[in-house]
C-alpha cells in the first residue's frame, strides 16, 4: 500500500496527515507527489474532490525556501477568491504548532482589504495563493516581487480558460523566473490549457486519474420537467430531504430574490454572488459549514471552490451554460468518493437541449415529470426510491419548443401562480466589493451558448427560460441578502 513515507514526504508533515485523518494517499497525491517532491514539472489532470490540493501544497510545504518581504518564493494561482481561502486554510492545517519558522502563507484576492494584504506581503511570506487580477494589481502597484518565485501552481486551470484567466497568469508566469517548477492541475488539458502547457512549461510530466472526471459517476442525476409556476414548490420539496443544498442561478439579482422567497417560507437560506462584501461572502460560508443555515443560493462564480462537508445535494434552478458548467457546478457534491444527488429542473422547450447535455456527459437519456404533489420529491437527496414519472421527448414538437408528450403548453410567470406583488417589498442589502484595486468578479462571466441566456453586467437576464420563473413577485417578509 502506498504511504505518504514512500512518496517520500517528510514524516512531520506525514505525522501532520495522520493526525487530520489522512494516512492515505488519494490517487492524484499518489502518482504525482514523488515527481513535485524532485522539482519536476506536472501536468495533472484531476476533477474537484480529487484530492489534488493536497498534492500540491504538500511539495510545496517541504521544498519552499525562506522569503524576504514583498518577495515569496512560492505561488499558487487560483481563479476565485473562494478558492484562494479555502487553499489557504488547508496549508495552515498542515502546519505543526508552535509555527514559528514554518512557511508562512497570504491569501490575494480581490474583494478583500488590500491594505491588509500589502502588510502581509510587507512582513514577509513564503507562500502566495492569489487570483490573478489582484495579484497584477499588486504588481502593478510594485508591491510584490516576483523573481525569487521558484515554484509556480496553477491550479483548476481549466476554470481559468473559461474565465478569460489566461492572459494575465501568462503575464504572471513572464514575472517569475526561468528556471522554476511549474504545476498546473485541470479538469481537461486541451484548447488553451494546452497552448499555454506547450509554451510555459518545460518537458511536463502528464498524469491523469483512472477515476472519472469531477467523480460523475458518483452523483446520481435527475432531470426534472417542470412549469415554472411548480418549481418552488419542487424546490422546497426536494431540498426537504438534504442536509445541505445548493441552488444555482444565473445572476445576483435571481439569487437574492430565490433566496428572499425560500426564506419567506420558513428555510433557513443565504444567497452567495459576487455583489457582496468579501467579509459578507466569508460570514454567508461559514454559517453554511457550520449547518447554521441548510440551502445557499448561488450563481457560478461566487460558488467556484466552495467545498463543503456534508453537501448532499445540487440544484439547477436555472440551467448552466454547458456541460463543463454542469460539471463546475455539480462538482460541489460527490466529493472525495462520497455520494450525492444533482437535480436539474427545466422547462418543456429545453428538453432537446437537455438531451445534448446528458449525451454529452454519458448520463442516461431520461428525464421525469415535475409534480409538486409527488411524494417521493424528497427522497432524492437521500438517494432513496423516487417515483416520478417518466418523461418521453416527442420529436416533432420538441423542434418548436414544446417537447412534452401530453400536458398543457403554457407557463405561468411566478411562482405558485400568484401574481400579484406583495405587501412588504424585498429590499437587498448587497453592495460592491470593498478595498482597493478591481475584483476577478468584476466582469459578467455568463456566457451566451444553447444551454443558458447571456446576462447583462448589473445581473439581470435579457429574457427568462420559457417565463420569468417568479423573479418578478418580491418575497414577503423583507429577506435581507448578508451583502
Amino acid at each position: 500500500m502506498t504511504t505518504f513515507e514512500s512518496l517520500g514526504v517528510a514524516s512531520h508533515i506525514s505525522n501532520r496527515l495522520s493526525e487530520n485523518g489522512m494516512s492515505t494517499p488519494t490517487e492524484i497525491q499518489a502518482i504525482t507527489i514523488k515527481d513535485a517532491l524532485e522539482g519536476k514539472d506536472i501536468c495533472a489532470m484531476a476533477g474537484t474532490g480529487s484530492g489534488k490540493t493536497l498534492a500540491f501544497l504538500i511539495p510545496i510545504l517541504q521544498n519552499c525556501e525562506q522569503a524576504k518581504p514583498m518577495s515569496p518564493t512560492a505561488l499558487i494561482l487560483v481563479p476565485t477568491r473562494e478558492l484562494a481561502t479555502q487553499v489557504r486554510d488547508v496549508f495552515m492545517t498542515l502546519l505543526t504548532q508552535p509555527r514559528k519558522g514554518q512557511p508562512r502563507i497570504a491569501a490575494i484576492y480581490g474583494g478583500s482589504s488590500m491594505e491588509r494584504q500589502i502588510r502581509d506581503l510587507t512582513r514577509g511570506v513564503e507562500v502566495v495563493v492569489a487570483t490573478p487580477g489582484r495579484l497584477i494589481d499588486l504588481m502593478d502597484r510594485r508591491r510584490i516581487n516576483l523573481e525569487n518565485i521558484k515554484t509556480v501552481i496553477i491550479d483548476e486551470a481549466d476554470r481559468m480558460a473559461d474565465m478569460g484567466f489566461l492572459p494575465p497568469v501568462v503575464e504572471i508566469l513572464s514575472k517569475t523566473a526561468a528556471d522554476r517548477q511549474t504545476m498546473l492541475f485541470s479538469a481537461t488539458l486541451d484548447g488553451d490549457v494546452e497552448t499555454l502547457i506547450k509554451r510555459h512549461m518545460s518537458d511536463p510530466i502528464r498524469h491523469e486519474t483512472t477515476t472519472k472526471v469531477r467523480s460523475i459517476d458518483n452523483m446520481s442525476h435527475f432531470f426534472l420537467v417542470t412549469r415554472e409556476t411548480d418549481k418552488l414548490e419542487i424546490l422546497k420539496k426536494i431540498t426537504a430531504g438534504a442536509r445541505k443544498t445548493i441552488v444555482f442561478v444565473r445572476t445576483r439579482d435571481n439569487a437574492d430574490t430565490l433566496a428572499g422567497h425560500l426564506y419567506d417560507d420558513g428555510i433557513q437560506v443565504d444567497a452567495l454572488h459576487g455583489n457582496m462584501r468579501q467579509n459578507a461572502r466569508e460570514r454567508v460560508l461559514s454559517k453554511f459549514t457550520k449547518g447554521r443555515t441548510s440551502v445557499l443560493v448561488a450563481t457560478d462564480v461566487a460558488a467556484r471552490g466552495i467545498d463543503v462537508v456534508g453537501l448532499d445535494l445540487v440544484v439547477h434552478y436555472e440551467l448552466p451554460d454547458d456541460h463543463k458548467a454542469y460539471i463546475h457546478r455539480s462538482g460541489r457534491t460527490a466529493r472525495a468518493g462520497s455520494n450525492g444527488a444533482v437535480v436539474t429542473l427545466l422547462g418543456r422547450s429545453q428538453m432537446r437541449t437537455v438531451q445534448g447535455l446528458q449525451k454529452n456527459l454519458g448520463l442516461p437519456q431520461q428525464m421525469f415529470r415535475g409534480n409538486p404533489e409527488e411524494p417521493t420529491l424528497g427522497n432524492i437527496p437521500l438517494l432513496e426510491e423516487f417515483n416520478g414519472e417518466v418523461m418521453e421527448l416527442d420529436e416533432s414538437r420538441a423542434r418548436s419548443g414544446t417537447g412534452m408528450n401530453s400536458g398543457r403548453r403554457g407557463f405561468g410567470s411566478s411562482y405558485g401562480g400568484n401574481s400579484s406583488r406583495p405587501s412588504r417589498s424585498y429590499r437587498s442589502s448587497s453592495s460592491g466589493s470593498s478595498g482597493s484595486g478591481r475584483s476577478d468578479e468584476s466582469r459578467s462571466y455568463d456566457r451566451s451558448s444553447s444551454f443558458g441566456r447571456p446576462s447583462d453586467a448589473s445581473g439581470t437576464e435579457s429574457r427568462g427560460y420559457g417565463g420569468r420563473g417568479g423573479y418578478d413577485r418580491e418575497p414577503r417578509r423583507g429577506y435581507r441578502s448578508a451583502g
